[in-house]
């Protein structure tokens, strides 16, 4: 008969498990069909039972997903009923795609803004900065603000885009005598009306 120590080694072993020369495992780490997580440990590869989110982060994931496809679907009915649209969508189309299924993908996806490149920006009138800006489809704005070392706002404006269609030029109107501590902003904007943000303090 199995003492309480002994049934409590068992049922530890059969959550948990090592694995010490198996060559299909060894040194594996990460899930496997929401089932099972390998990890390594004292340069053993250990195997237990996926530890499973809490329901409320996957309630929040799964409204906000919910949320993202029905707008990115009504954004897609709306744009295709638009020649100039539908065409543009139907040019990105691959075989078997509809203008449909690229306004959606579209509407689903935002911009990214890569880097901002202050380099040639000292603070002076006309002195230029760079943005580069990326889409799926394509970025349709950019827009950069410059503050002061103390939040206000010293200018904004859209920045041009230029023949690379990837880099932005933002052309400073007025001087900024304060430089360090200063902040610039970009918002980049594509057709569907999806944002992505990024700044950087001088």
């Amino acid at each position: 008969m199995k003492s309480k120590d002994d049934e409590m080694i068992y049922l530890k072993q059969k959550v948990m498990a090592q694995n010490k020369e198996n060559v299909l495992t060894i040194g594996l780490s990460g899930s496997i069909a929401r089932l099972l997580t390998f990890r390594q440990s004292a340069g053993k590869t250990v195997v237990s039972k996926k530890r499973r989110s809490t329901p409320a982060s996957q309630s929040d994931k799964a409204v906000a997903v919910r949320a993202k496809f029905s707008s990115s679907i009504a954004y897609a009915k709306i744009a295709i009923k638009d020649l100039a649209n539908k065409a543009y969508y139907k040019s990105k189309a691959a075989i078997g795609q509809s203008a449909f299924n690229m306004a959606f993908s579209d509407a689903f996806t935002p911009p990214e803004l890569n880097h901002i490149d202050t380099a040639n920006y000292h603070g002076a009138g006309a002195d230029t900065i760079t943005i580069q800006a990326t889409d799926q489809f394509k970025v349709v704005t950019v827009k950069v603000s410059i503050r002061g070392n103390d939040g206000t706002i010293l200018e904004e404006g859209f920045a041009v885009q230029q023949a690379n269609t990837v880099d932005w030029l933002y052309t400073a109107k007025s001087a900024n005598a304060s430089l360090a501590g200063s902040r610039i902003s970009a918002v980049a904007t594509d057709l569907p009306g999806n944002t992505h943000s990024l700044d950087v303090t001088l």
